[in-house]
């Protein structure tokens, strides 16, 4: 039986060195290449012809959702699974939507990591316990109690939103909130997405009317 090849995506490059050192020991497994963002993501997954492919989900520019999508839309053999530090009910469900195979986070461990790349190659689905509970307790709070489009969005959006609907541009809100303003960006697009909004000027309405500023 052939060895399983695997592509490693995530914009930070410590993080795919080591997640290429830790399964290039690994029996079974091949690591044929890494990106560090969804458009080399998808360039490589067209040349690279991966089983599997590890997805990051919060990446500058386009995002690992989106990516997603775009690869299975070409390579629908490919099995995705979401790597991500995000463990909210929106990205899980995202990810879910746009076609991955599995979802689990960052803090796995090697062995559980090896198991679900075997699984999910093998053409099952997987997702990671706390996702899960996540995901059932998103369902439950919506069953409990009507909910809010705001809701939807974490503290640091919901902070970013705020100082987006205040005029300030990607780079000013970047300095105040102690990120790069690609990252900044990348939170502007989540926030268009969840909200179902199209510019600044929505968001500056939906601010208003969710007494936001």
């Amino acid at each position: 039986m052939s060895n399983i090849t695997v592509l490693i995506v995530d914009d930070h490059s410590i993080f795919t060195d080591g997640m290429q050192a830790l399964l290039g020991s690994v029996e079974g497994i091949d690591v044929v290449g890494t990106a560090n963002n969804a458009n080399e993501a998808v360039a490589k997954a067209g040349t690279l012809k991966p089983d599997v492919i590890l997805m990051d989900i919060q990446m500058p520019g386009k995002n690992g959702i989106e990516a997603t999508a775009d690869i299975l839309r070409a390579n629908p053999a490919c099995k995705i699974v979401a790597l991500s530090s995000a463990n909210e009910s929106f990205y899980i469900k995202k990810m879910l939507e746009a076609g991955a195979s599995g979802y689990v986070l960052k803090n796995i461990d090697k062995e559980e990591l090896i198991r679900v790349i075997k699984k999910v190659h093998a053409g099952e689905k997987h997702l990671d316990a706390n996702a899960a509970s996540q995901l059932i307790d998103h369902f439950n709070a919506r069953s409990a109690q009507p909910s809010t489009l705001a809701d939807s969005l974490t503290k640091r959006e919901k902070e970013i939103l705020a100082f987006i609907a205040q005029g300030l541009t990607d780079k000013e809100i970047a300095d105040k909130v102690f990120l790069s303003p690609q990252t900044v960006i990348s939170h502007r697009k989540n926030i268009l997405s969840k909200l179902g909004l199209k510019n600044k000027v929505e968001i500056t309405r939906f601010a208003i009317e969710n007494k936001l500023i």
